[in-house]
């Protein structure tokens, strides 16, 4: 083998690395680079390989020049590092928990009440722009996070980035008292959509849907049934700002479930709340209609839900009432 082609070999690869290097320090690095080959290429030479073999295999050594480059450059050869990697996922699960369900919750209502769409339609809707907002998030936080790394040094890391602190561990005492974000955002998203499919069944849901609600349920029963709910949502939110729940907030949503679940069962068992169900779906849907809806049981079901609401709301006061004893 040639010097000449030796040095070709080797030129190729460091102007490869350092060409992606500042003016400022790429030629004290090629010089580096440039010796450790040679004498690496040496040593081998010296051992009895073969001078060609001994350039290929010395280079191969060495690794990606553009790994290598990155490292001497200090650059970070992954998409979000350890440093900022924890803040990004605590910002993802935030606006995944706040933005997904105020989108969702925007759109039924939207469609709910500015178009005639199919029941159908607005949840598939619904869906669809769950999964896009969510894709959205995790993309656009991603790209800014990776920008911030390779663009700011320490102080920017340091402005951006909070360090983590013991004082921050969950204490596994509080976790049944607590009222989590989660747990808030959950429950007014679910209670919002309930409020939203029941206001828009009483104004009646047109062709392509299946009313399922008796649009002529007295609006007395439908004022009462909404602020039901909307009493389940203020004390949830009331839960979540204090950091608990109290035994005041934990009786009012025992009180709502009990209710609810005494007036849905009064106007399920008397025929008021819902709809012929068999001829509804035969329209709809073409299908055969000679089936039953057995009221009792779906009254049962009904006990059930508000049960297990009330059963919750029993251990809240349990839980808060021994939190201020202690």
């Amino acid at each position: 083998m040639t010097t000449s082609t030796r040095t070709s070999l080797t030129d190729r690869y460091v102007w490869t690395v350092t060409r992606q290097l500042p003016p400022e320090s790429g030629p004290d690095v090629a010089r580096e680079l440039r010796g450790t080959i040679e004498e690496t290429v040496e040593d081998r030479v010296a051992g009895g390989e073969d001078p060609e073999s001994a350039e290929r295999e010395t280079i191969l050594g060495l690794g990606d020049p553009d790994v290598l480059a990155r490292e001497y450059g200090g650059r970070p050869n992954h998409l979000i590092g350890p440093a900022y990697f924890p803040a990004w996922v605590r910002l993802v699960k935030l606006l995944l928990v706040v933005i997904v369900p105020i989108a969702v919750v925007g759109h039924v209502i939207a469609r709910s009440f500015g178009s005639d769409a199919a029941f159908g339609a607005v949840i598939g809707g619904a869906a669809v722009l769950a999964v896009q907002t969510a894709v959205h998030l995790v993309f656009w936080t991603a790209l800014i996070f990776a920008l911030v790394e390779r663009n700011t040094g320490p102080l920017g890391r340091d402005q951006l980035v909070v360090d983590w602190n013991p004082d921050e561990l969950a204490d596994p005492a509080d976790r049944a008292k607590r009222a989590s974000l989660a747990e808030m955002a959950f429950e007014v998203v679910w209670t919002l959509v309930l409020i939203a499919l029941s206001v828009w069944q009483w104004g009646g849901v047109g062709e392509g849907a299946v009313q399922v609600l008796d649009p002529d349920l007295a609006a007395g029963w439908q004022v009462l049934i909404v602020a039901l709910l909307a009493v389940d949502i203020v004390v949830t939110v009331a839960a979540w700002a204090r950091g608990g729940w109290s035994v005041a907030l934990a009786a009012v949503s025992f009180g709502s479930a009990v209710a609810s679940g005494a007036a849905l069962v009064w106007l399920l068992l008397s025929e008021q709340l819902l709809t012929d169900l068999p001829r509804e779906f035969g329209e709809a849907f073409g299908v055969a209609a000679d089936w039953t809806l057995s009221l009792p049981a779906v009254a049962v079901g009904v006990v059930l839900v508000c049960g297990w609401e009330a059963v919750t709301a029993l251990r809240r006061m349990r839980d808060a009432a021994r939190s201020t004893a202690q």
